[in-house]
């Protein structure tokens, strides 16, 4: 609320809010060979070294999958899945009064404005 009343101007919330990230976002010490040291001068060369190693180091997950098979389809499954869906497809053997989506028509609308909405509906469905 404070933000939106004040915004970003250089308000006396404005620096509060920044002493505050500053703070928080501040490291004081750090554990090192299960000790926590203060000497501003490690906790500097420590941070550095950690985040230089996190950043340089490769993105290894580890994962190795050998020699596991993943199932395929077959090429006739393929050009299936992937060829156009002909007019003779569209669910015509359905129940026409079982509404399809969220949108109220059922699909005795579709077969009765099909003439006026065939090459929409076959587009998108192609499309798809």
């Amino acid at each position: 609320m404070s933000w939106l009343k004040h915004g970003d101007t250089n308000s006396k919330y404005c620096h509060f809010v920044i002493r505050w990230r500053r703070m928080r976002n501040e490291f004081k010490r750090v554990k090192m060979n299960g000790q926590w040291v203060e000497e501003p001068e490690v906790v500097r060369r420590e941070a550095k070294k950690f985040f230089e190693e996190r950043f340089n180091t490769t993105k290894d997950f580890g994962v190795r999958l050998g020699d596991v098979e993943f199932k395929s389809i077959s090429v006739e499954e393929n050009v299936s899945l992937t060829s156009n869906i002909t007019e003779d497809e569209v669910m015509w053997q359905r129940d026409g009064s079982k509404i399809l989506g969220s949108d109220g028509f059922n699909l005795n609308f579709v077969k009765n404005s099909w003439e006026v909405i065939k090459e929409d509906i076959m587009s998108v469905i192609n499309y798809f």
